[in-house]
Formats: C-alpha cells, sequence, structure tokens
C-alpha cells in the first residue's frame, strides 16, 4: 500500500483496519504492508518502491502481490509497471484510487507546500506538463478551449502507455454531483482513468471526495475545499477493492510495450 503525497502510511488504517463495527483489509484475510515515507521525486520513488517488492519477495512474502495506491501513491504502483514491465508478473493486481493518471495543475500548490514546509518534492512531478507525466503516458498533452475561450480542457497528444500487457488494473474514482459529476473535488475522472483507458469503478455521492475515498480527514484541505467527513463513502471504496481482488473474471490488460 502506497500513501498519497506528503502522507503517512497510517492513512491506510481505515481501510486496513475498518471502522465504525465494519472490517477492513485485515480482518478479511489479506496482509497489509505500507510503503515506508518517502520525500524524493516521483521517478526516484518508482525505484525506491521496485526495492522495497524485492525486499518483501526476499523476506518471504507470498507473490504474487495485489498493490493498492492512493493519490499520488497511484502513480508510483503503476509507475512501478511503467519502468519494470519484466517484474509485471509479480503484481496480480493494481490498483490505484483517486489517482490523477494524466497529473493535476498544480498551479500555485508548490508555493503553498514550500509555506508550509511539507518536505515532500514530488508536487511538481504530478503537474500535467511535467517529464513525470510525459514518461509515465508515454506522451504529453495540450490544452483545448472550448465554449467562451475561458473554459478549457487537457488532451492527451497521442494515445498513452497505461501498463504491460497481461496486467490487471483498476482505477476508483470519487465522482460529486454538486461538482459537476466528473471530479472529486481534487481528481478529475479523465485523469484518474485516462481518458476511459484505464478499468474504473466510480463511487458517487455528495460527500464522495479525495479525502473520503479512504475514509481520512485532512483540516487544511477541508478548509480549502470544504470537504465534509462522511464514513459512508470509504466503505465502498473497500467492497470496489474486495471485489476486485476477488474477481476471476478481471480482464488483463493488452498494449504494445513502449518504445
Amino acid at each position: 500500500m502506497v500513501p498519497g503525497y506528503n502522507e503517512p502510511p497510517t492513512h491506510f488504517e481505515v481501510l486496513q483496519k475498518g471502522r465504525a463495527g465494519i472490517e477492513g483489509l485485515e480482518s478479511r484475510g489479506f496482509r497489509c504492508v505500507t510503503f515506508p515515507p518517502q520525500a524524493d521525486n516521483l521517478r526516484d520513488r518508482v525505484d525506491r518502491f521496485a526495492d522495497h517488492v524485492t525486499f518483501l519477495r526476499e523476506s518471504g512474502h507470498e507473490f504474487p502481490i495485489a498493490t493498492v495506491g492512493y493519490s499520488l501513491g497511484g502513480l508510483v504502483v503503476r509507475g512501478f509497471l511503467r519502468a519494470y514491465p519484466e517484474r509485471a508478473k509479480e503484481v496480480s493486481h493494481t490498483i490505484m484510487i483517486g489517482t490523477p493518471n494524466w497529473g493535476v495543475t498544480t498551479l500555485e500548490m508548490p508555493h503553498l507546500t514550500r509555506m508550509l514546509r511539507m518536505p515532500d518534492q514530488a508536487m511538481g512531478d504530478m503537474d500535467i506538463d511535467s517529464d513525470f507525466m510525459r514518461w509515465l503516458n508515454g506522451t504529453g498533452g495540450h490544452w483545448v478551449f472550448v465554449h467562451d475561450k475561458r473554459n478549457r480542457l487537457w488532451q492527451l497528444d497521442s494515445d498513452p502507455y497505461v501498463a504491460p500487457s497481461g496486467a490487471h488494473l483498476l482505477s476508483i474514482v470519487g465522482l460529486i454531483p454538486q461538482r459537476g459529476g466528473d471530479n472529486d473535488g481534487l481528481v478529475w475522472a479523465d485523469s484518474a482513468t485516462l481518458g476511459g483507458r484505464i478499468p474504473s469503478h466510480s463511487i458517487v455521492g455528495p460527500h464522495c471526495n479525495h479525502m473520503n475515498l479512504i475514509g481520512h480527514f485532512d483540516i487544511l484541505i477541508m478548509l480549502s475545499k470544504g470537504f465534509l467527513r462522511n464514513d459512508r463513502v470509504w466503505p465502498l471504496t473497500l467492497q470496489a477493492t474486495l471485489d476486485f481482488l476477488g474477481s476471476a473474471n478481471a480482464q488483463p490488460f493488452s498494449q504494445k510495450s513502449p518504445s
């Protein structure tokens, strides 16, 4: 399990242990291991995660493993498949929760993170026009203006690389009707699914915001985005995860390897 931007592994505790009488992954037979906190750039973090997977294998853990990445963490688990396609068979399922697979518009967020002295260096790598995103997807993108030229949409320059053939991926997406029904307040559905190219499961409702997807409450994000805590959302993420892990009919991804 790989945490998101500037997040400790403890933010996965709700999905691992459950809450409010609902059992988590550990009570359902899964052994959960979290990737330690990192403060490097995303490409280096992918390599550190690869070392972590090697450590798990050498420590006697049963393989293949399932990987779960939240937000930025989803870029790491998918980045592992991108950087090490020859190791894809070590992963049975790749699950991304609220992950910006073609990036986010960071705008002033780097200034905010410096002001708050957040140690994580990966903010710039999540930008839609970053070198990391172009490496991960094998392509960049550009803005297309629509309607009155005050609204714009991000469009990829070419079909992106998604994953090695045979990989099983799921992107879990939060959709808030009051915010247009196409985002979780931080991550757009098109970004999470690479424009519909990644198999996905949508969780729809007025409280399906980015933080509630894993049952985490953050006062700064609540104040800046207007998110309210709601314990009815994360159980839906948990169930989608369990359904995907237990599905014998999950279709493997098929795509040519990148050049």
